[in-house]
């Protein structure tokens, strides 16, 4: 069995390292002197865990930009169909292009999930048609965002609460 980087990674962040995951999550500039001061623990204790998180790809600091504000109107979900000895060849050629905002692997009706960005309907048919146009592609089925009523991406296992105990 191939562990994922979840499985390896989640046991080593012990309670500074979670905080400081915190901490960036609230505000990605946020000062290392400013992190260290909230969880009592040196500047340079911070500048080296968030260099370890960085190096260890638990933590990527990035800036999002707004599709809607930059000229593009269509944010579209495409669920794929595909043959399975062409699905890493298939994953490969769509996350390549530069509309693809996010792709992964499913289980169920569909084997892939495609999140697009298209400048409007007549971008999004040329996308979805080069998809479509791929060999081992089977299926498609598009779905147009409507509206966004939450956009975050979160850690939200920091291990600093007590967690629900469930009784049977």
């Amino acid at each position: 069995m191939i562990a994922s980087p979840r499985m390896v990674f989640h046991d080593s962040l012990d309670r500074i390292d979670r905080e400081i995951v915190r901490h960036l999550q609230e505000d990605g500039r946020r000062s290392f002197r400013e992190i260290a001061r909230d969880i009592n623990v040196s500047e340079a204790t911070v500048r080296a865990r968030f260099r370890n998180l960085q190096e260890s790809g638990i933590l990527r600091i990035v800036a999002f930009a707004d599709p809607f504000r930059l000229g593009h109107s269509v944010l579209a979900l495409v669920f794929v169909q595909v043959e399975a000895d062409t699905h890493e060849r298939v994953v490969e050629a769509i996350a390549s292009w530069p509309e693809v905002s996010y792709v992964s692997t499913l289980i169920g009706s569909a084997d892939m999930f495609v999140q697009v960005v298209c400048r409007d309907n007549e971008a999004l048919w040329e996308l979805v048609s080069r998809i479509r146009g791929l060999g081992g592609v089977r299926r498609t089925e598009t779905m147009i965002e409507m509206k966004v009523h939450k956009f975050k991406f979160l850690y939200t296992d920091t291990g600093l609460g007590e967690r629900p105990h469930v009784t049977a």
